[in-house]
């Protein structure tokens, strides 16, 4: 796909805007989900992106680990922390970035 394409294809979605709260809404949703899903699938979670759903719903897996699970939960939990910094206008420090990557890791050693 080249730029003129993704040109015309924003400019169709800004005459939608501004989106609907819903709309929103839904389209956070599914970035965290397909962000967390191949996120965690390049890094060897077997998770399917279904099942990385139900996971963020709070649902467990049968025959997936314990792992599996926090990978997806924490991998969250980063991007709200990030959009939380964001929020606050804060500029991003050492502390952050270490703080993003204990979010997201946070519990994949157990």
């Amino acid at each position: 796909m080249n730029f003129e394409k993704l040109d015309q294809y924003k400019a169709k979605l800004d005459a939608y805007r501004p989106l609907p709260a819903e709309v929103v809404k839904n389209l956070h949703e599914d970035l965290i989900l397909r962000w967390t899903y191949n996120s965690n699938a390049i890094e060897g979670n077997t998770l399917t992106l279904k099942e990385t759903r139900v996971v963020l719903e709070g649902v467990t897996i049968g025959g997936k680990t314990i792992r599996e699970h926090f990978e997806v939960i924490n991998h969250r939990e980063a991007i709200f922390f990030v959009e939380e910094l964001v929020r606050q206008n804060e500029p991003l420090s050492e502390w952050q970035i270490k703080s993003i990557n204990l979010c997201a890791w946070r519990h994949s050693l157990k």
